[in-house]
């Protein structure tokens, strides 16, 4: 009998229940989406461009930096310990990296109907939730260790409030749910600053409340600015997250951000007067605090997009300076006598 050779296949298929042809475009996303979750989802460190995304670099930084200088005026008044001091900004990086890795995953999906946050790693597909949250668990928990080993236990204390305040309180429990989310939020976001101030004193004292104090009232005046602009406040609105201005309209929302910027100025002053700065840097800091009051005052009694955003943009500058200041402040002070 003879034997029929093998069947060659080519290695196509033709079904009826099966389209041969696929869109290209659609093919070529998926597999761009495959390649990051390959890529992101198997090592155990991201790109430090995607962990740039992630933990919002320049927001983490801004944070990182209360603690610092909170920490540099404590030391100018008691003693500078370097080992303490660099034991602090690590334990500090991965615990406010950790709580902004932590919200990334909790608001993913808010993240992907707004504008401004689409293209974020998470809500644009460049990485898997679960990887998120593996790593934000790990920073949490990095910097958690390093301050209950080498820092204080009032320190370790007030770090785990900033991320209990950050993630549980504001993310999960209250953003969803009303706009006085933000204040807790802005408690969070003081707590850097008494770290900083705890860890040389091992103690809350006037001057780290008042540091705090300070960062509590600059938070409504750095979000509420960037929440009136019209393509985040329509972001806001489409994704139903009762921001302010979402919830009782710009009219309050400008009368918030103007009293913060009031109470912020008093108390920045009132911190200077107390850590008997120089008088010469009691000038630049006064100035400084009269413009963003004048700023919020201006955008109050005639609100504009420009002037909104400009409050945006000062706030995170006039927060960092007010900062610097007191501190080259108190040195001059510290070595003219």
């Amino acid at each position: 009998m003879m034997r029929l050779p093998p069947r060659i296949s080519c290695g196509m298929s033709f079904s009826t229940s099966t389209p041969f042809l696929h869109s290209d475009e659609n093919q070529m996303k998926k597999e761009k989406n495959d390649q990051y979750h390959n890529t992101y989802s198997v090592y155990p460190f991201l790109p430090l461009d995607v962990y740039g995304d992630l933990i919002k670099g320049k927001q983490t930084a801004l944070l990182l930096s209360t603690s610092v200088f909170a920490f540099l005026i404590s030391a100018l008044q008691y003693t500078f310990n370097p080992s303490l001091f660099l034991t602090l900004i690590a334990s500090m990086f991965f615990a406010i990296s950790g709580s902004t890795l932590l919200n990334m995953y909790i608001d993913k999906d808010i993240d992907a109907i707004m504008e401004r946050t689409k293209n974020r790693p998470l809500p644009s597909g460049k990485i898997l939730p679960s990887t998120v949250l593996k790593h934000g668990i790990f920073f949490t928990g990095a910097g958690l260790l390093i301050s209950w080993l080498f820092l204080p236990l009032l320190t370790t204390i007030v770090i785990f409030l900033g991320f209990f305040f950050d993630v549980v309180i504001y993310s999960i429990l209250l953003k969803r749910r009303t706009k006085f989310s933000i204040i807790f939020g802005g408690i969070a976001g003081g707590l850097p600053a008494i770290a900083g101030r705890t860890a040389v004193i091992n103690n809350i004292d006037l001057i780290g409340i008042l540091l705090g104090l300070f960062v509590i009232c600059w938070i409504p005046l750095h979000i509420l600015s960037l929440s009136l602009l019209p393509e985040n406040l329509q972001g806001y609105t489409d994704a139903k997250v009762p921001m302010w201005p979402v919830v009782s309209g710009k009219h309050q929302t400008m009368q918030v951000i103007t009293f913060s910027a009031l109470i912020s100025a008093i108390i920045s002053i009132i911190t200077g007067i107390l850590l008997e700065i120089h008088s010469i840097l009691m000038i630049p800091l006064s100035f400084f605090c009269a413009y963003i009051m004048s700023l919020a005052i201006r955008n109050f009694i005639t609100p504009t997009t420009l002037r909104t955003f400009k409050i945006f943009k000062a706030a995170s500058i006039y927060m960092l300076l007010t900062f610097f200041l007191l501190y080259i402040g108190l040195l001059m002070t510290v070595s003219y006598f």
